[in-house]
């Protein structure tokens, strides 16, 4: 999409915003939205959206809130004004942070749901009905519960700690 009241350098960080955020399976009105507001330095309105990036009210309204909600952007409100603005995350630990946190919410917890599934069919799985399935799904969950624990642990804790982790390996007496 044509964003005419871009420069050509907003517009081209806005495609690639979008073709990154593609592969993760985001609207890409969700991507351009984010990338403008990843592109401003002061807090943005919805009706800044709506002029800069073509959208009705309702569509700006609803990426701004889904943008929220994904803890990628920020409603500021000030003292007195009725009318919210929003600023985009820019701190690159809390970004990345977020879309972990999305990502897990979107993708990994309806995948643990097969072990309530497994639990339900018990007697059918364990009659070997399914060649082996259910050696498998309790090979896949103990994986998926790891990965469940380190996503929480890579949101719970800060960059630096992360970074003492990661190093510590690499010390030597």
């Amino acid at each position: 999409m044509e964003y005419t009241s871009l420069a050509p350098a907003e517009q081209s960080f806005i495609e690639h915003w979008q073709e990154i955020g593609q592969h993760w399976g985001v609207p890409k009105a969700l991507l351009a939205v984010h990338a403008w507001l990843i592109l401003r330095a002061e807090p943005q309105s919805t009706d800044d959206v709506m002029h800069h990036l073509g959208m009705s009210r309702g569509n700006a309204h609803n990426m701004l809130m889904e943008l929220v909600d994904w803890e990628l952007a920020h409603p500021l409100k000030k003292l007195g004004k009725r009318q919210v603005r929003f600023m985009a995350e820019k701190e690159g630990w809390a970004l990345m942070s977020a879309v972990i946190r999305a990502r897990k919410k979107r993708d990994l917890d309806p995948f643990l749901t097969l072990d309530d599934w497994r639990i339900i069919h018990a007697s059918e799985l364990e009659a070997g009905a399914y060649d082996d399935l259910d050696d498998r799904l309790k090979n896949w969950m103990a994986t998926a519960v790891k990965l469940e624990r380190l996503a929480y642990l890579a949101s719970r804790e800060d960059e630096s700690w992360w970074r003492r982790w990661i190093f510590s390996a690499l010390r030597t007496n």
